[in-house]
C-alpha cells in the first residue's frame, strides 16, 4: 500500500481516485488520523462497496470513535451482511464507536437474525453501558443459545446491580 504525507492526500485519493490499493491505503489512512471529515464517505462506502472495502470503512470509522456516531445506522444495516468477517468487522466498529452506538445495539437485540443479535450482544458487553442491561435480560430468554449466552456475558461484563439480580435469578 501507498503510505500517505497528509491527511488530506489521503482524503483527496479516497475521494477522487480510483486505484483500488490506493483507495484502502487511503481508508486506512484516515481511520489513523481519525479524520471525522471522512465519516459521510467512509459510511457511504459500508454502505456500497466490495466486502474488503466495507471492512476497511468500517475500522477506520471505528478507528474514528465517538466521532463516527452518524454511521452507526449503516453500520447497524451492515451488521445483517451474511459475511461473518465482515459483521465481525462492524461489530468492532460499533464497540470502538461506543456509547452512541448503545441505542441501536440495544435495538438490534429484537432483530430476526440470531447472528445480528448475538453480535449486539457483544458489542453490549464490550461497551458496558447499563441502559442495556433490560433488553439484554430479555435476551436471556431468546430462542438461540448463543444469544442467550452472548447476553449472559454481557451482563456479566457490565455488572451493574440489575444484570447481577437478573444472572442470579437464573
Amino acid at each position: 500500500m501507498t503510505a500517505f504525507k497528509t491527511v488530506e492526500e489521503a482524503w483527496l485519493e479516497l475521494r477522487n481516485g480510483s486505484d483500488d490499493q490506493r483507495r484502502a491505503a487511503a481508508i486506512a489512512h484516515l481511520g489513523e488520523y481519525r479524520y471525522a471529515p471522512s465519516v459521510p464517505r467512509l459510511t457511504e462506502l459500508v454502505r456500497q462497496s466490495d466486502p474488503g472495502t466495507r471492512y476497511l470503512a468500517a475500522k477506520a470509522l471505528g478507528q474514528i470513535g465517538d466521532e463516527a456516531e452518524a454511521a452507526v445506522p449503516v453500520l447497524l444495516q451492515a451488521l445483517r451482511d451474511d459475511d461473518m468477517f465482515l459483521r465481525a468487522g462492524i461489530t468492532g466498529a460499533l464497540i470502538q464507536i461506543g456509547y452512541p452506538a448503545v441505542p441501536g445495539l440495544t435495538r438490534a437485540l429484537f432483530d430476526p437474525s440470531s447472528a445480528v443479535k448475538r453480535a449486539a450482544c457483544k458489542a453490549l458487553g464490550k461497551i458496558g453501558s447499563e441502559r442495556a442491561v433490560p433488553a439484554l435480560i430479555f435476551s436471556l430468554n431468546d430462542r438461540n443459545a448463543g444469544v442467550r449466552k452472548f447476553a449472559r456475558e454481557a451482563l456479566t461484563r457490565i455488572d451493574s446491580p440489575a444484570a447481577r439480580d437478573a444472572l442470579r435469578d437464573r
